[in-house]
């Protein structure tokens, strides 16, 4: 194994990693009046507040369960230029990029170009595509210094979110407006990056009324053919929008804000093609296009100093067209949440959602039967914290109800304990049970998976046809989690968890019937279909070190383990016993930064991920690196070099026929300047 090689790799390059050091290069967009978090202590910096556990404001270190968060400063002493690449060294998260515009991301696991089992959301809305179940990543870009931070749970989050928050919730959180007044615009370029330019101004327009609008384009170029060569998957996009946010007197504040976006990446895909003998495949060169918007409402109000409640809702429109399939989805979503702490050591939350997805498909390699459908999905939760013993033990009881026009009933429960015997020190355990509803590509799909050529005796083509099951129930999970927060002085901190879960129904593949020979197509067909044919068991865990052994430099180092066992219990199986290892088993990430100086600051990040026996994908060690220089307030300049130890390498394999790439080394410029 080649884990100590890169742990002896990352102890001699100490002083090129990333984290938050100093204000001096901080991305500058906190208030005024706020702290800087590079400036705060260790002991700080754990009381940052996060939404996704309980889907209220609470201090991360007192949460029951393993969260990781991601500031702003992070983002931008990483010198990521997406949300995929600021989400590289999270602990437990397995980030990849496929090609110029695919990304395979995966908690704890069941990492693939459509991960299902990680529920993303942007201001707790879902970016979950509810066609393909899983996230296109080329169509989550925003302003990154508009970010808040990225909270990212690992582990079930189905008694709060719902379904599909199975092994984890990634949330992007927003800035208010009223935290990015005035004006920052940026530029830059290199040979992969190589346009990116955004602008943003915020301003007071009304009394406690403030507004920000903002706008962004970026083009990339070609990645490596796999054996040389430019790959045909350059990507371009652009997105823009606005936000107001009123804090009217009294403890009321609301928010609306709308975006619109847009991409065009070139694309690549073996299609099987009966009209296309001896091969039967078309190498279809087709654009991949999408655009869509979104226009959200949140009023919050504090009723009594027992009682508050958040009222939200929103639109959201999508439209993607490309070779597998296109689509347009239209979402509108209400939800109601009511926190309620009038009982003595008691706070109780409750909500109620109801959405409504319509679907509008086009024929293609893909086709759907019906062409367009409505799904509903309403809900309701309820979850109860105790404080059994003042400020050392806490409980936390919860369930989720949804139902769904298309898979029926969902509970999803949910219980965590919390003790602090010591001031510096958190243990939790909790039990989950999560689910993962189908997909309209799992219910009502038909795809040609691949045309056979003629072999004697058979003198036609086999077509092998894969259709979806109206029948399948959802994915189940049942999790058992344990972990240990410790913060040894305010110079340094460790984070540990661990997990154990049992997956059953899981949705796998398996034979429909007999093959059979169809005269229209002249060909024979072999039929298989989506069912719930596979379970299995997962353990494994995180450790997570932050260390300041100086004020000038502050280091991070993370390690992650899985197993992962599944098996198929209907026959003949199809090999979805293999999605056991299709995820790294082992990832080392050291970060650090370090400040030279008033004005320069170096950060860098060291990687380590374990081989992926399912996409053939070898070990390999990375490094990030940023070197930046902010001579005064208002203006930063920046050097960053990505995957600087190789030309390219490998990291995953595209789904189904389309491209797989080999990713470049990266070195781009950027300034900045705010006013």
């Amino acid at each position: 194994m080649n884990l100590p090689v890169s742990i002896r790799l990352a102890a001699s390059l100490p002083a090129l990693f990333c984290l938050p050091a100093d204000a001096a290069l901080t991305a500058d967009d906190a208030p005024r009046d706020s702290p800087i978090l590079a400036n705060l202590s260790l002991e700080e910096l754990s009381q940052i507040k996060i939404v996704s556990v309980s889907q209220r404001v609470q201090p991360l270190a007192n949460a029951a369960a393993a969260v990781h968060v991601v500031t702003s400063e992070d983002i931008a002493r990483s010198g990521a230029t997406s949300i995929p690449e600021a989400l590289r060294n999270v602990p437990g998260l397995n980030v990849a990029q496929i090609n110029g515009s695919a990304w395979a991301i995966g908690a704890r696991g069941f990492q693939s170009q459509f991960s299902n089992k990680l529920l993303v959301m942007v201001d707790g809305v879902s970016v979950y595509s509810p066609v393909f179940s899983g996230v296109f990543w080329d169509q989550q870009n925003y302003f990154l210094p508009d970010l808040e931070q990225i909270e990212v749970v690992l582990g079930p989050g189905g008694s709060i979110w719902g379904a599909n928050a199975v092994n984890g919730v990634v949330n992007v959180v927003t800035k208010s407006a009223r935290d990015t007044q005035g004006g920052m615009v940026y530029a830059g370029g290199g040979n992969e990056k190589a346009v990116m330019a955004g602008a943003r101004y915020g301003w007071l327009a009304d009394t406690n009324v403030y507004a920000r609008v903002y706008g962004i384009y970026n083009y990339d170029n070609p990645t490596v053919r796999i054996g040389g060569g430019d790959a045909p998957d350059a990507t371009s996009s652009g997105q823009g929008g606005f936000r107001l946010d009123g804090y009217p007197r009294g403890n009321s504040e609301w928010t609306v804000k709308g975006d619109v976006r847009w991409a065009a990446n070139d694309d690549l895909l073996l299609q099987p093609d009966l009209t296309r003998p001896p091969s039967y495949v078309f190498t279809n060169t087709a654009m991949t296009r999408s655009l869509g918007g979104q226009l959200l409402g949140h009023w919050q109000t504090e009723m009594n100093p027992d009682s508050t409640l958040q009222i939200q809702g929103y639109y959201d429109f999508s439209k993607r067209n490309e070779v597998a399939g296109s689509a347009a989805v239209q979402t509108a979503d209400m939800q109601l949440h009511h926190t309620w702490s009038g009982w003595r050591r008691q706070v109780i939350d409750w909500g109620v959602d109801g959405r409504m997805v319509y679907r509008d498909s086009e024929p293609g390699w893909a086709t759907y039967d019906p062409m367009q459908a409505t799904e509903w999905l309403g809900s309701g939760f309820v979850q109860d914290e105790i404080s059994l013993v003042p400020d050392a033990l806490k409980l936390t009881g919860g369930i989720k109800l949804e139902e769904h026009s298309d898979v029926g009933f969902m509970p999803q429960p949910n219980a965590r304990l919390t003790w602090q015997p010591a001031e510096r020190h958190t243990f939790w355990v909790a039990w989950s049970r999560a689910l993962r509803s189908p997909q309209a590509t799992e219910l009502n799909s038909q795809i040609d998976v691949s045309v056979l050529r003629p072999m004697p005796p058979n003198p036609f083509p086999t077509v092998v046809r894969l259709a979806g099951n109206a029948s399948l129930e959802a994915e189940k999970l049942q999790a058992w989690e344990i972990g240990w927060r410790w913060q040894a002085r305010q110079s340094l901190t460790l984070d540990v968890a661990g997990y154990y879960y049992h997956y059953d129904d899981l949705i796998s593949t398996t034979s429909a019937g007999k093959p059979g020979y169809d005269p229209a197509l002249k060909a024979v067909v072999v039929p298989l279909t989506y069912v719930n044919g596979a379970e299995g068991d997962a353990y494994g865990g995180e450790m997570a070190l932050t260390w300041r052994p100086v004020d000038r430099w502050l280091v991070s180092a993370s390690y992650s383990v899985r197993h992962t066992m599944l098996h198929s219990y209907v026959q003949p199986d199809q090999g979805y016993a293999g999605h056991a290892l299709d995820a790294p088993r082992q990832t080392v990430a050291l970060n650090s930064s370090l400040k030279l100086g008033r004005a320069v600051e170096l950060s860098g990040a060291l990687r380590y991920l374990d081989n992926i026996p399912y996409s053939h994908t070898p070990a390999y060690v990375e490094l990030d690196a940023q070197l930046a220089w902010r001579p005064n307030e208002r203006w930063q300049f920046s050097l960053v070099g990505q995957n600087l130890l190789h030309d390219q390498h490998l990291e995953y394999t595209s789904s189904l026929a389309g491209q797989t790439a080999e990713i470049p080394r990266g070195v781009y410029a950027k300034v900045t300047y705010k006013f």
